[in-house]
């Protein structure tokens, strides 16, 4: 069975941010940003929850990242100095300005347990200019 609105489904809000917490205006396909939107996706991956929120933590304290999502759970299968390895993971998203990314490897890099870390950047050609413009605003470029 879908869920309609208004039978505890809220979309169209940063449930984050109280301010956000208002109905929902229909998407009539206004307000997309252009694929160069210069925002970007970096996927990582870390052996708990606990250890990918604490770095996501840090990027958006540190205003490496506008946001970062953890998801808890999740199967990798892989070969590792010749053996095949099956791990329970967590996955951490961070979307950021895209002129950012590298000091976000960086930071993802120097406090990774991992020898070899997965850490991709992924860009992102389109979305919501509203939130992509929220996003790229919480990214601070550093020295």
């Amino acid at each position: 069975m879908a869920l309609q609105l208004g039978q505890g489904y809220r979309a169209g809000r940063l449930a984050q941010v109280p301010e956000n917490n208002k109905p929902p205006k229909p998407d009539k396909g206004q307000g997309r940003a252009a694929p160069d939107a210069r925002a970007v996706m970096i996927y990582a991956t870390f052996p708990n929850r606990e250890t990918a929120l604490a770095v996501g933590r840090g990027m958006v304290e540190q205003r490496i990242a506008g946001c970062i999502n953890v998801l808890a759970g999740m199967t990798s299968v892989y070969v590792w100095k010749g053996e095949t390895e099956t791990s329970d993971e967590a996955v951490m998203i961070a979307k950021l300005a895209a002129e950012g990314a590298e000091r976000a490897v960086a930071h993802i890099l120097a406090n990774h347990p991992y020898e070899t870390p997965a850490i991709l950047v992924i860009p992102v050609t389109g979305g919501s200019e509203t939130y992509l413009a929220w996003v790229c605003a919480g990214t601070e470029l550093g020295t």
